[in-house]
């Protein structure tokens, strides 16, 4: 018995290792918002088959694609409705039957791809930054305990609105003795060259669209803007997660869905000026999103007049997405 007392202790001490890992990285509020691969069953034999889920009004879109990278061709589409225990999918034209049950998405398809599928659903990966710790000679913008390092961008005297959650996590509010009032924070203090580490957490919006999903964003130097939406599954566009805003699309869509703990760590340097104060060269800016490189020291710019240093500025767009653990470390020119 001894023994067996020996090899079950590490055993819970794993899973309450695994338990709190977990709970730290957060979870999707539904079991079927996520990406699906398997196999597909054809004449020609089986081949692999994947599927992205999104939640929508009413149901969840489903898109049958030739990889996970939303950018891949589209192979089927359908819309799924919660049935009980289970989401049965289907499509207007019949091209997908099927559903999601115990984990498991069963189904086929017609066509030109036809054929029966079975699907498991491949769980989000938590950044390898999440949690990371600032180091030092960093300049601590949020630890969970005050806001003191930030003030309303449009009103720096107003009192902020935002909250700290039980949790220790910076929410946005977005109203004021019930009426809509939005506030964007900015930083007290002004930067230059700089690595950024932020984590986020997008509010759950299945009824939202595009742009309603959970927007906020970062201004860098209160000018260049780094996207934050619940963007997943969808193309990666300049106005998706981790896009830079009406500059570049993102090298590659990133993005999860909201309920889990995002990632943003963005290297900037600021744009360069001659003594007579004419820029000599542009700002570029290089941004991984959940550990994932979506922009490599890509040039940005600003019409009109453009800082060598300026505050970091965290949007109020409406919906109530958290912060966390928001540090920056100062680069020397």
């Amino acid at each position: 018995m001894l023994h067996s007392h020996l090899l079950i202790a590490p055993l819970v001490g794993l899973a309450f290792s695994l338990a709190a890992e977990a709970a730290d990285f957060g979870a999707v509020p539904d079991p079927y918002t996520g990406n699906w691969s398997g196999t597909l069953a054809t004449k020609s034999g089986d081949q692999d088959a994947h599927a992205i889920v999104i939640a929508a009004k009413n149901g969840f879109e489903v898109f049958f694609r030739e990889s996970l990278n939303p950018r891949d061709e589209l192979v089927a589409q359908g819309f799924g409705f919660q049935d009980g225990d289970r989401l049965v999918v289907h499509s207007d034209s019949n091209t997908v039957e099927g559903a999601i049950e115990d984990g498991q998405f069963s189904g086929s398809l017609s066509g030109m791809n036809a054929g029966s599928f079975v699907l498991e659903k491949i769980p989000f990966k938590p950044s390898e930054t999440l949690g990371k710790k600032a180091p030092a000679g960093a300049v601590v913008l949020f630890d969970g305990m005050d806001m003191s390092a930030w003030e309303s961008r449009k009103v720096p005297d107003e009192a902020i609105r935002w909250i700290i959650t039980d949790e220790g996590e910076l929410e946005v509010v977005s109203f004021l003795d019930g009426k809509k009032a939005k506030q964007d924070l900015k930083t007290k203090e002004v930067f230059g060259d700089y690595h950024l580490h932020l984590e986020f957490n997008l509010f759950y919006k299945p009824a939202a669209k595009e742009q309603g999903r959970s927007n906020s964003g970062i201004f860098h130097h209160g000018v260049y803007e780094t996207q934050i939406l619940d963007s997943f599954g969808q193309y990666g566009a300049h106005n998706d997660c981790g896009g830079i805003y009406k500059q570049r699309q993102s090298d590659v869509n990133a993005g999860y869905p909201g309920g889990v703990w995002q990632t943003f760590d963005i290297d900037l340097k600021a744009p360069r000026f001659n003594a007579n104060g004419k820029k000599t060269e542009d700002a570029r800016m290089t941004v991984r999103l959940n550990g994932v490189m979506v922009h490599d020291n890509v040039t940005v710019v600003k019409g009109g007049k453009e800082p060598a240093e300026g505050p970091i500025i965290l949007q109020d767009h409406g919906s109530p997405v958290r912060y966390r653990n928001v540090w920056i470390v100062r680069r020397g020119k």
